[in-house]
């Protein structure tokens, strides 16, 4: 099955990874994975699951793009720096609370640092903890970034995902990285931090990305027919003449991406937004838009009976979903539930009734370079030069809202007509 990153690196999914994720990080992920990780090597969920494992570890849990400098123990300052650099504990409590003093002592002439303040400069930094002159030299040059004369553009989170991807691929990781195992995830980190400081951490990072990027199980025709000997509409409203639940169902009633399938005046406001990010230079992705009812109705008594111990037999039907939850056993019920959760590659349970299955919801990725001149729904331009260049940025919020589609901030993807 070929590697379909848009459905596995999405917002739910890196949640399940690290629950306190920030939403700039976790939107700029997102948003540039698709076109970033293929050209870097990442072709598989297992590879994926090393590179967001290892940023995860170096970002306490993609959290923060700078490394944390500010020590209060000086055993831990030892600990992590050796004695080398801090023979006594006397030695290195000059050290505490001072992050800047401190970075520019442990990394002096190290990785290319040559002048005083290289250190605290090119601290570690973005989401692959970039330290260092040389690295950041490096890193720049293949990407075009003055990386080296601006070391704050490894700090921010529009450009910390084609840093970190520089990094991976100098340094050839993805060639190690082709095995879900402890031994794998021992090479990959090697090649990012020769002390292997936090593999612990890292294995574990690696065990919940490799269980969140698991692919679906794929629904073959033969599956399919069984879901629906007949049509869906003859079999609607009799339990009786319908199939037993199963991962088969998960390629029925499908969520649609198009506009069109918006409640018309959403559908008009939606519209015209994109128009003027496309007129102005910049990406639209659309993941989704309206959720039929059906559907969200499945997914959301598949992660009831599988995963919160509903009852089967108390599921009341809904009609043209001829789907027959209770099996001859109750742990063959809940085993078919569960395989239905993962064919539709869910990380939460699905409501019955949200503004997707109202009509009233879009899912999408945007971004852009440099400025972006958009025309505003009062017909004024509005140039953004700030960042993130993508859907979080706060002016572009503004102006979707001035159309009237509005940002879920908690939900990076999501717009809509209220903001839920």
């Amino acid at each position: 099955m070929a590697f379909d990153i848009g459905a596995t690196i999405t917002v739910a999914r890196l949640r399940l990874v690290c629950p306190k994720i920030r939403n700039d990080i976790v939107e700029a992920i997102v948003t540039d994975a698709p076109a970033a990780f293929p050209k870097a090597g990442l072709d598989s969920h297992i590879k994926a699951a090393h590179f967001i494992s290892q940023i995860a570890a170096e970002t306490l849990g993609l959290q923060r793009l700078d490394e944390n400098l500010n020590y209060t123990t000086a055993k831990r300052l030892i600990d992590v720096f050796g004695k080398k650099l801090f023979p006594t504990l006397a030695a290195a409590s000059g050290y505490l609370g001072q992050p800047e003093a401190l970075a520019n002592h442990v990394y002096a002439s190290k990785n290319g640092n040559k002048n005083a303040g290289d250190g605290w400069a090119y601290r570690g930094s973005g989401l692959i903890q970039l330290t260092g002159r040389g690295n950041f030299h490096s890193a720049g040059a293949r990407l075009g970034m003055p990386l080296e004369d601006n070391p704050d553009l490894a700090r921010v989170s529009d450009s910390a995902l084609a840093i970190a991807l520089a990094y991976w691929t100098l340094n050839k990781i993805s060639d190690v990285a082709g095995e879900a195992s402890d031994a794998a995830v021992e090479k990959v980190t090697k090649r990012i931090n020769a002390k292997m400081l936090g593999l612990d951490d890292r294995k574990a990072f690696f065990r919940k990305a490799l269980k969140a990027f698991a692919p679906a199980t794929p629904v073959s025709e033969a599956a399919l027919r069984f879901a629906a000997p007949a049509t869906l509409e003859a079999a609607a409203g009799s339990q009786a003449g319908g199939s037993l639940s199963g991962a088969q169902w998960a390629a029925l009633f499908p969520t649609s991406r198009s506009i069109d399938d918006l409640a018309t005046a959403f559908a008009g406001a939606v519209r015209k937004f994109t128009v003027a990010l496309r007129d102005a230079g910049a990406t639209v992705n659309i993941s989704a838009t309206y959720r039929p009812k059906e559907r969200a109705y499945l997914m959301h008594w598949a992660w009831k009976i599988g995963k919160d111990g509903a009852d089967p037999a108390n599921v009341t039907p809904m009609a043209g979903v001829p789907i027959i939850w209770q099996h001859p056993t109750l742990a063959q019920s809940r085993a078919a539930a569960r395989a239905m959760v993962s064919a539709y590659g869910m990380v939460q349970v699905a409501a019955l009734n949200s503004r997707h299955t109202e009509r009233l919801a879009i899912d999408m990725t945007i971004s852009w370079a440099g400025d972006l001149s958009i025309k505003k729904a009062d017909g004024a331009a509005k140039v953004i030069s700030s960042s993130p260049r993508n859907g979080g940025n706060a002016a572009l919020v503004a102006v979707g809202a001035g159309y009237g589609v509005i940002k879920l901030v908690s939900d990076p993807p999501h717009w809509s007509d209220d903001g839920r």
